[in-house]
C-alpha cells in the first residue's frame, strides 16, 4: 500500500521537487496549500491530492492530516517583512508550531521538519534561531520526528550567490575544508531526493537529527518511476533569484 504523506510548502522551490520525487516512488501525496496556487504544480497537479489550508491559521488546519502517515513541513521564509509583521519567528517557528499541532490532533505517526544548517552556512542568524525554536517545539510535541538540517540550496545551471560559491570552494580544500563541508550549498534536486528517500524509508528511525552530510548521501540514491526506470526531476521555470537564500520555500501569509 502506498505511504500516505502530507506535504506543506509543496509549490515552493524545494517542495515541488520533493513531491515529484515522492510521486515517482509511488507515494500517495497530499499537498496542503493556500487557495488558488495549485496551478503552480503544472502537470504534477494530476498526480497528487490538494487540500486548502493556511498554516498561519490553525482553524483551517483542523482535520487536514487525518489518515496521513507522515507530515513533511517545508514552509518557511528567509525574507522577513516587518511592515507586514512577518518576522523570522512568524514565518518559520509559528508556521511549524501550527502544523505540529495539526499532526498531534490528527494522530499522525511521524513528522519531518526542514530546518537549517549552522551559522557557517551564511544563513541569517534570525532565520536559524527561528528554525531552532521550531525544532524545540517539535521535540516536545510527543510526535515521532525527524529534523533535517539542510545547507543552502541552489538550482543547477543557474547563477549562484558568490558567497555560496566560496563556501563550495572552501569545502574542497584538504583538511581545512572539512569544517565547511556540512554547510556547503547543495543542489535542490539532491536535497529533494534525500528528503523523499527519508520519508519512504520502511524502517524510519524515530527522533533523529539528519545533518547535511547524510542528506547528501540519501539524495544521491536514484529515484525510480513505476516502470523501474530512473526518473529525472523536472525543473521548475525559475529565475536567477529563485534560490534558497532569498525566497521562501513554501508560501508567505497574505498581506
Amino acid at each position: 500500500m502506498a505511504r500516505r504523506i502530507l506535504v506543506t510548502g509543496g509549490t515552493g522551490f524545494l517542495g515541488y521537487r520533493v513531491i515529484r520525487a515522492l510521486a515517482d516512488e509511488g507515494a500517495a501525496v497530499t499537498v496542503l496549500g493556500a487557495p488558488g496556487v495549485e496551478d503552480r504544480l503544472g502537470i504534477l497537479r494530476n498526480r497528487i491530492q490538494w487540500a486548502t489550508a493556511d498554516v498561519w491559521s490553525p482553524s483551517t488546519l483542523r482535520g487536514r492530516a487525518r489518515g496521513q502517515q507522515m507530515v513533511i513541513h517545508l514552509v518557511g521564509g528567509l525574507q522577513p517583512d516587518l511592515k507586514r509583521g512577518l518576522t523570522f519567528r512568524h514565518l518559520n517557528a509559528v508556521s511549524a508550531r501550527n502544523v505540529t499541532q495539526m499532526a498531534v490532533s490528527d494522530a499522525v505517526p511521524h513528522f519531518i521538519l526542514l530546518s537549517a544548517a549552522g551559522r557557517l552556512s551564511g544563513l541569517p542568524g534570525g532565520y536559524i534561531e527561528s528554525k531552532r525554536e521550531a525544532e524545540a517545539y517539535l521535540r516536545k510535541s510527543g510526535l515521532n520526528w525527524t529534523i533535517v538540517r539542510a545547507p543552502p540550496l541552489y538550482a543547477p545551471g543557474q547563477r549562484r550567490n558568490p558567497f555560496y560559491q566560496l563556501l563550495t570552494g572552501l569545502s574542497w580544500l584538504p583538511l581545512f575544508g572539512a569544517a565547511f563541508t556540512p554547510v556547503a550549498p547543495l543542489s535542490v534536486d539532491i536535497a529533494a531526493r534525500g528528503i523523499a528517500r527519508l520519508a519512504l524509508d520502511e524502517v524510519l528511525a524515530s527522533n533523529r537529527l539528519l545533518m547535511p552530510g547524510r542528506l547528501r548521501q540519501l539524495g544521491r540514491l536514484p529515484i525510480f518511476d513505476s516502470d523501474g526506470e530512473a526518473a529525472a526531476v523536472v525543473p521548475l521555470e525559475t529565475s536567477d533569484s529563485d534560490s534558497f537564500d532569498n525566497v521562501p520555500f513554501g508560501w508567505l501569509p497574505p498581506p
